[in-house]
């Protein structure tokens, strides 16, 4: 088969879309023709408007950005991505709801990378549940797009392990890059007609939400081992947190504890640790936590400046 170069239109917009976008940057038999972003939002305490990291990495990189708010209520953008002529759109977590007048434009197929083994996880939150639930294996699945949420055809799949360390961040970085890894040789064959679509297993699938402040509430009815799942998934951003009276605290690291130390929500420190029971009679240390407006803090540390104000701890859900 004669060599060609694909053209691609990329669309993704936080750090786990960097990788892939990279990986096209540097394929020689791919041109990367325009890059798609949410439009730039009010991020911080100063509610400055700031562009998506994959916009910063793409104007840094010379290449063509548009930020559309919408593609139905603004059909000129439908019309200036298709003068890009792409073969390929490929999308990695944009968050833009693709029209099928958008799905049907690319002369090969809009793909998609998702970060969890499909059916499983569909949604905008695959790694934060694959943590939350304990996954030991997880993985990226790379699908042809339709316009229903993740039901695509599969083209691709790779697992990778979930460590007992791993947190947020560490699984979001190597599923980035894993997909990253993937892309290329799955565009390529698809293309050359050695990959055959995989319908998914609808009966067998399960769905994700957004993560809200909600999501990440320490609930200490809950047992041990559900705790640390939920904190590995909110560390470092939003953070598990409980209410102790009018102060969130916010707990980044922790460990199991031992059995029978108290009903849950009893605090009780010793040799510098903070040990609070947990449902059906386990605990946890809380080893990094941080309040309000100040930095995290080792237990050890955060004891010196802070005594807790109820114990057991009123563990109130106010979002």
């Amino acid at each position: 088969m004669s060599e060609r170069t694909y053209r691609v239109v990329f669309m993704g917009c936080p750090e786990f879309a960097i990788p892939p976008l990279q990986a096209l940057l540097v394929a020689p038999d791919f041109k990367v023709a325009a890059v798609y972003c949410m439009p730039d939002r009010p991020k911080g305490r100063g509610k400055l408007c700031t562009p998506t990291p994959v916009k910063e990495f793409a104007l840094k990189h010379g290449l063509e950005v548009n930020s559309p708010a919408s593609f139905r209520k603004f059909p000129e953008e439908i019309e200036k991505l298709q003068s890009y002529q792409p073969d390929f759109l490929v999308v990695v977590a944009y968050g833009l709801i693709l029209p099928q007048e958008v799905l049907d434009i690319p002369a090969i197929a809009p793909v998609n990378v998702h970060a969890s083994l499909l059916p499983a996880y569909r949604g905008p939150s695959p790694i934060h549940h694959a943590l939350i639930n304990g996954d030991r294996v997880t993985g990226n699945t790379i699908m042809l797009m339709n316009s229903k949420m993740d039901e695509g055809d599969v083209l691709a799949v790779s697992k990778i392990e979930i460590h007992p360390d791993d947190n947020l961040e560490s699984l979001h970085d190597k599923l980035s890059l894993d997909g990253a890894g993937l892309l290329i040789p799955t565009l390529k064959g698809f293309a050359e007609g050695l990959i055959i679509p995989v319908t998914q297993d609808h009966s067998k699938a399960s769905y994700t939400g957004k993560i809200g402040p909600q999501t990440a509430w320490l609930d200490f009815s809950r047992s041990a081992a559900a705790l640390l799942n939920l904190i590995r998934a909110m560390s470092p951003f939003p953070g598990a947190w409980f209410n102790d009276g009018e102060e969130r605290i916010k707990v980044f690291k922790a460990s199991e504890g031992p059995q029978n130390t108290g009903k849950p929500g009893t605090v009780k420190i010793e040799d510098n640790k903070i040990l609070v029971g947990c449902g059906n009679d386990s605990s946890i240390y809380l080893n990094e936590l941080q309040r309000p407006g100040k930095s995290r803090l080792g237990a050890a540390e955060f004891l010196r400046g802070y005594q807790f104000k109820n114990n057991p701890i009123v563990y109130t859900k106010t979002c």
